[in-house]
């Protein structure tokens, strides 16, 4: 019976802590942010007060999931050392709060988010003020509009986030990588920065409802996998290379997507 209580209360408070997202995002997208835009002298410079105004939100919102036990993570407390200038954030893809987490933890990113996202009417106009991607369904690495969008946010300095898996990495494993993430960075002459996000126990996985929280904490760690490098003359390598390298670094076996 306390076992059963117990969960009762996570459920609860992970859900007050999603509502706390979602209004908090309402609030954003449709009064704040637009405000942001409207008074900034550019178009390139509202995305970036935006961005930032989003990252404070997600601290907070990281601080809230930490008091309410629901994953211990703390982004003020991620320390990678980053290269000069724009680069390409990769990293793997285990929770649904990787993104919040990661965006949370840097000085300032732009990421690529699938379609469904951005037809969310609380998170859609959020994602649009930020000037994040939008990627094409099926393949967030496939459309050369995206890739096109990607490139110029590097080009205007901004580093860029991807998954290169695509989706949520699978439980306790790895689906394969594209290419695209590498390939952007070749074309646009900027470092991959691979990230290894890690949490135990696994929690809000691919296919998991959000009630469906562990009956523990789970505790959260971002870290750098390995130095910045480019992706030189063969970027599909340099996709190959690191995935062995997560593999290992996480202890699983290869699985497709």
């Amino acid at each position: 019976m306390r076992h059963f209580l117990r969960q009762v209360v996570r459920v609860f408070t992970t859900g007050s802590a999603f509502a706390s997202f979602f209004l908090g995002g309402a609030v954003l997208g449709w009064i704040v942010l637009p405000l942001v835009a409207a008074t900034s002298p550019t178009p390139d410079e509202g995305a970036r007060r935006c961005r930032r105004i989003v990252r404070r939100s997600w601290i907070l919102f990281h601080d809230l999931l930490r008091i309410t036990r629901t994953i211990d993570f703390d982004p003020r407390k991620v320390n990678v050392e980053l290269p000069e200038g724009p680069c390409v954030f990769v990293a793997n893809h285990p929770t649904l709060l990787d993104a919040t987490a990661i965006t949370a933890a840097m000085p300032d990113l732009t990421m690529v988010a699938k379609t469904a996202m951005y037809r969310t009417p609380v998170l859609g106009r959020l994602l649009r003020l930020c000037a994040f991607v939008e990627a094409d369904e099926g393949s967030p690495f496939s459309g050369a509009e995206a890739a096109a969008r990607c490139l110029a946010r590097l080009q205007a300095g901004v580093p860029v986030l991807i998954f290169p898996e695509g989706t949520r990495s699978p439980e306790r494993g790895l689906g394969s990588f594209h290419a695209g993430a590498f390939q952007i960075a070749a074309r646009a002459g900027v470092p991959v920065v691979p990230l290894l996000v890690r949490c135990e126990p696994p929690t809000l996985k691919r296919g998991d409802a959000w009630y469906d929280v562990p009956p523990e904490t789970a505790r959260m760690t971002i870290e750098l996998l390995t130095r910045p490098c480019l992706p030189g003359p063969a970027p599909s390598d340099l996709a190959l290379r690191l995935h062995g390298v997560y593999l290992k670094a996480l202890g699983c076996e290869p699985t497709r997507s």
